[in-house]
């Protein structure tokens, strides 16, 4: 961890991750996700994502992680792949759309 910045990949309790539930992200505060910021380095790009939650399955309310672009880029294409997430849209901005 650096200044506060947890970069390990899970924050799940280990007995709450085969659990799974869905929620109007509109109406239910209980996560809240926010990329504040993009840091260029060399040939990478970096974010810092910052979550705030009232889930109990969380071991913290609130926590930092830095993921690269290309992370994202993972994620989407699994998103992409699994059939329960069929019929949503999942936009994907590339390096060459972010300002600095």
């Amino acid at each position: 961890m650096m200044d506060g910045v947890d970069e390990s990949p899970d924050l799940l309790a280990d007995e709450d991750k085969a659990r799974s539930e869905s929620v109007d992200l509109h109406t239910d505060t209980s996560l809240q996700v926010d990329i504040s910021d993009a840091l260029s380095e060399r040939d990478k790009v970096k974010f810092t994502v910052h979550t705030k939650t009232t889930l109990a399955e969380f071991r913290e309310p609130e926590f930092s992680v830095v993921r690269q672009h290309e992370e994202f880029v993972w994620l989407h294409d699994r998103y992409e792949e699994n059939e329960d997430y069929a019929g949503y849209v999942v936009c994907l901005k590339t390096p060459s759309s972010i300002h600095f």
